[in-house]
């Protein structure tokens, strides 16, 4: 299960961020807007995975 969660992670959500940060900082009016829900968005993506998994063990 490891495995597969590591090929999503590069595969699909790296670039994705990846993508998505790019846009933001493309936009220099909103930049640190757009970098501040980034984070908070990623936080919360997280803590929410944290709680799925935490009675699960490894």
């Amino acid at each position: 299960m490891i495995v597969n969660s590591l090929i999503f992670a590069f595969v699909f959500a790296v670039p994705l961020l990846g993508f998505i940060f790019y846009l933001i900082w493309k936009d220099k009016q909103k930049r640190n807007l757009g970098i501040a829900v980034l984070i908070v968005l990623l936080v919360f993506a997280v803590l929410v995975a944290y709680q799925a998994n935490k009675d699960k063990g490894i």
